[in-house]
């Protein structure tokens, strides 16, 4: 069964996942280069032109297509389209909220403040529910967020 990396935009998710593809030897798929492959635009693009309900729309896509792939690492686009696609076990990457607005105001400028903090509490809520493990992302690098998931990986499935 797969490992979804799952956070609100702004992160690291990707980050993370290409340390866990290149230093540690994982096989990842990321959501945001099939994305890239798919549309030919950017996730920042996406959600400047389309919005969080297209985004919300490929990450169901990417989630059915991917549920049947064993033992992969699959970092998602940081919404929530359908917990019951989620086949695996569920590590959130937490950042506060201030840097989820900072990084959709840089994307989007139309964003009010109020619709960001609606979208960060729901999306913040229910990964916090549903995750298997919530790892905070304030004073740790990229780097140690990566061993933080390999370590529960090989705790959790065979390496």
């Amino acid at each position: 069964m797969p490992l979804y990396i799952v956070g609100l935009p702004g992160s690291g998710k990707s980050a993370v996942g290409r340390i866990l593809k290149e230093d540690f030897g994982y096989d990842v798929v990321d959501f945001d280069e099939i994305l890239k492959i798919e549309t030919g635009k950017s996730f920042n693009d996406v959600i400047k032109n389309n919005g969080f309900q297209t985004i919300k729309s490929f990450e169901g896509k990417f989630l059915k297509r991917f549920k049947k792939f064993e033992e992969k690492i699959v970092v998602t686009l940081g919404t929530i389209s359908n917990l019951g696609l989620f086949n695996g076990k569920i590590i959130y990457i937490k950042i506060p909220k201030e840097k989820f607005v900072k990084r959709l105001k840089k994307v989007n400028k139309k964003y009010s403040d109020k619709e960001l903090d609606n979208v960060f509490e729901e999306m913040h809520s229910i990964f916090s529910q549903k995750a298997d493990l919530v790892i905070s992302s304030e004073n740790k690098t990229k780097f140690d967020i990566s061993k933080i998931i390999d370590d529960f990986y090989r705790k959790n499935y065979k390496k």
